[in-house]
């Protein structure tokens, strides 16, 4: 079944609901089966999320994907998200989020996730977008630049965290020119922002909960994200340690017995204790391949820095060490990155614990016990990426109910997948978080074309 999905899904998906949903004002939050809802108007949140995902897809790696006509109608998609958030944003730089169908903003307190959304969306199309779009992405940017130091909510900030290392990298190899003083400033935001989300993970951290706070509720894989993307800017080894170490406890959380994902149920969210199963949201699943493409990313730019992984004796996570010379460990550079789920497991064991993991894991002694053994940071990438693909085929019907998501005809997502089935509304949301999915798999993509 499975292999006759893949086989079809080639090429890029269709945009034609990311269109319906656009009008001329911006993207319309919901819809009515896949009519969209004027009256429930529109969101920053949703047009930075849709600005965020046509600049990926007109990023020359995916461009190729693309028909010149998708490639056309992306680009005037990205002016109607730009110009949505032009529109938004304050002369204090912050956006309002909710906007009537009338076009007139409603009352709302302000949104700090937003404004950390905003920012990303913008920094990520002033790298990508074409000339005529990245001048206006810039000057978005240079005017939320002076709320980074006020946003104070988790994933407003682990989104302003990924933007800054974006735009210092971005500038380190030449897609971009940063204006005088801003270097520095970034660069104050991003390590100040990555001590605050480690400071939240080792705060809430305790035996048997790895996160960064009490509860897993949504979007929670931008948090182990932002920390995997600010390390390859940094390379402080804490963020690596922290990104795979909180991104194999989503792994877990959204594993079922089975082994497929499924996403954190929206109803009661996850503790130690209880984890809610309905209704998932396909939210959860974009998030999730984000953090496991970052995370392969990541452990690319340690190898080469020489870092490299260690299966501790007792199998019980992998750690991280520099080496200094061929067969030596630098004394005093081991981190404690927890293992994380590198694919479904084949022989019964638990979900969390890597096959590779534990293939690789030493002799075992006459006691039962295990040596410490290097493994292979090249196989722990490419699983990771199996992992990240295992979350687009959520979508197409890897799931709980065996039922799809998608609509490849006209690239239209269901709004969650609830306990008698999927909910017919597609919104905006949805159908970015399953492009989004594409967009981050798109390797799969360009495989299965060849």
């Amino acid at each position: 079944m499975w292999a006759e999905a893949n086989k079809r899904r080639t090429g890029a998906p269709s945009f034609r609901h990311l269109r319906r949903l656009t009008d001329d004002t911006g993207l319309i939050e919901h819809a009515l089966g896949r009519i969209p809802r004027r009256k429930e108007g529109y969101t920053t949140d949703d047009n930075a999320r849709a600005l965020w995902a046509v600049s990926e897809w007109l990023a020359p790696e995916r461009a190729a994907l693309l028909s010149p006509g998708d490639r056309e109608r992306l680009t005037s998609l990205a002016d109607v998200y730009l110009a949505f958030m032009l529109w938004c944003q304050g002369d204090d730089g912050w956006f309002h989020n909710n906007i009537a169908y009338d076009r007139t903003p409603e009352p709302e307190t302000r949104s700090h996730d937003c404004q950390g959304r905003a920012i990303w969306g913008c920094a990520n199309a002033w790298v990508r977008l074409a000339a005529g779009q990245r001048e206006t992405a810039f000057m978005l940017f240079q005017q939320s630049l002076r709320t980074i130091g006020r946003i104070d909510s988790l994933r407003g900030r682990a989104f302003a965290l990924a933007a800054c290392s974006e735009l210092l990298q971005a500038e380190e190899s030449g897609r971009i020119v940063l204006p005088k003083g801003w270097r520095g400033e970034l660069k104050d935001h991003l390590y100040r922002l990555e001590e605050l989300l480690d400071g939240a993970y080792r705060d809430a951290s305790r035996e048997g909960w790895h996160w960064f706070e009490p509860v897993m509720t949504y979007g929670n894989g931008v948090l182990p994200w932002a920390m995997l993307r600010a390390y390859r800017t940094t390379r402080r080894p804490s963020s690596l340690e922290t990104g795979l170490d909180s991104l194999s406890s989503l792994q877990a959380a959204m594993t079922s017995e089975g082994g497929w994902y499924r996403p954190i149920g929206n109803e009661h969210w996850h503790t130690r204790d209880v984890s809610s199963r309905w209704d998932q949201q396909p939210l959860e699943m974009f998030k999730l391949a984000l953090a496991l493409e970052e995370a392969a990313a990541a452990l690319e730019s340690a190898r080469k820095d020489g870092v490299f992984l260690v299966i501790s004796p007792d199998v019980s996570g992998l750690g991280t060490r520099r080496r200094q010379e061929a067969g030596s460990l630098a004394a005093g550079s081991q981190t404690t990155a927890s293992k994380p789920d590198f694919g479904r497991a084949s022989d019964g064991t638990e979900p969390g614990a890597p096959e590779s993991a534990l293939a690789a894991g030493g002799a075992a002694t006459a006691a039962g016990e295990r040596k410490p053994r290097v493994v292979d940071i090249g196989e722990h990438i490419a699983a990771l990426r199996a992992s990240r693909d295992r979350c687009l085929d959520w979508f197409y019907g890897d799931n709980d109910l065996r039922v799809p998501m998608v609509d490849e005809d006209d690239g239209s997502c269901c709004d969650g997948l609830q306990m008698n089935g999927p909910n017919v509304n597609c919104g905006a949301e949805a159908a970015l978080s399953y492009l989004m999915t594409e967009a981050i798999c798109y390797d799969r993509r360009r495989a299965n074309r060849a």
